[in-house]
């Protein structure tokens, strides 16, 4: 089968094999802000996309089953997916998938999640980490469990087994995004590829003792540089820390259950810094396997009958 985990600035496309195995992976930066609002063609344009990401497998294998997840599903994506309320079990998303017609054949679609709003708590939704977490949680599981889904737009999910609670959303990413690139701490910044660990644990210390003042403490990250103290090239990592111990300090308190270690399935280097932040608060944490989205579309292709189980392969 064909998997595609398809975001909003990013496309991962996986060739998975019968045995829930990825045989070869490709990332791209083909999300959907590649296909222009102003379209006149919106199927054809996303036909061009999985083609270049996918058309030489297809062309090799014959027709294959196609599942994606991810913002795809979303109003400015292919097909509006909708949504599954919580509480959510995440071996009935097969049932309720989305099917549009592309060019190199059916785009079977997984749905989002979203938390309705309470008098105390606003809505929050969830496209493709979904199918990440159904890639990291095993059916025999049936403790409670919090796993962070670090990105520009990270998720704090807890779960039961297989089932979804809750989840909020932080937007640290995208404001370390902003405030890295478009602000006044942008000018005093000398972007490095090197991960700066000493300046990250001080922004660290930084957010996390005093989450609720870290609109006010992020302008330290330009007057410690106006001072000296802060080189140009250790200002981001500063800034991050602050922002992910802010964030880690204060979800904390509202999400995560102390009895269990956290899982944080990211890229390398995110899932690093949130360890570290964790790892200060007194956590324990799980790194998760980076795949888990791979392994998710090929859960859900099983329970959907898009591919045939394990126990019909070998009949």
């Amino acid at each position: 089968m064909i998997g595609l985990d398809w975001g909003t600035s990013s496309l991962r496309a996986f060739l998975i094999g019968s045995d829930g195995k990825v045989l070869a992976e490709r990332n791209g930066s083909d999300g959907i802000m590649a296909v222009s609002s102003d379209t006149t063609d919106l199927r054809g344009d996303f036909s061009r996309i999985a083609e270049t990401a996918a058309g030489d497998w297809l062309t090799r294998y014959g027709p294959l089953p196609m599942l994606a997840c991810g913002m795809i599903g979303s109003a400015q994506g292919v097909a509006e997916a909708g949504y599954l309320d919580l509480p959510t079990d995440l071996g009935d998303m097969g049932g309720e998938l989305t099917t549009v017609n592309l060019t190199s054949g059916d785009l079977h679609i997984v749905p989002g999640l979203q938390k309705t709003p309470t008098g105390a708590t606003a809505p929050d939704v969830i496209r493709g980490e979904e199918t990440q977490l159904l890639g990291l949680l095993g059916e025999e599981e049936t403790e409670r469990s919090t796993v962070i889904l670090p990105g520009t737009h990270t998720k704090w999910v807890s779960c039961r087994g297989q089932r979804v609670t809750d989840f909020t959303t932080s937007m640290s990413g995208e404001l370390f995004g902003l405030l890295s690139t478009s602000s006044i701490l942008s000018r005093l910044a000398e972007p490095t590829e090197s991960f700066l660990s000493e300046a990250f644990d001080w922004g660290l210390n930084v957010g996390g003792d005093t989450p609720a003042a870290v609109t006010s403490s992020i302008f330290s990250a330009r007057t410690w540089a106006l001072d000296g103290r802060l080189r140009a090239e250790e200002v981001n990592d500063y800034l991050s820390g602050m922002l992910i111990g802010a964030e880690v300090a204060h979800q904390l308190t509202v999400v995560a259950d102390s009895s269990a270690p956290v899982i944080v399935c990211g890229t390398t280097d995110l899932t690093k810094r949130y360890t570290l932040a964790l790892h200060r608060a007194g956590r324990e944490t799980i790194n998760a396997n980076p795949r888990a989205a791979a392994t998710g579309l090929f859960r859900i292709a099983e329970q959907s009958g898009l591919i045939p189980t394990k126990e019909h392969t070998h009949a």
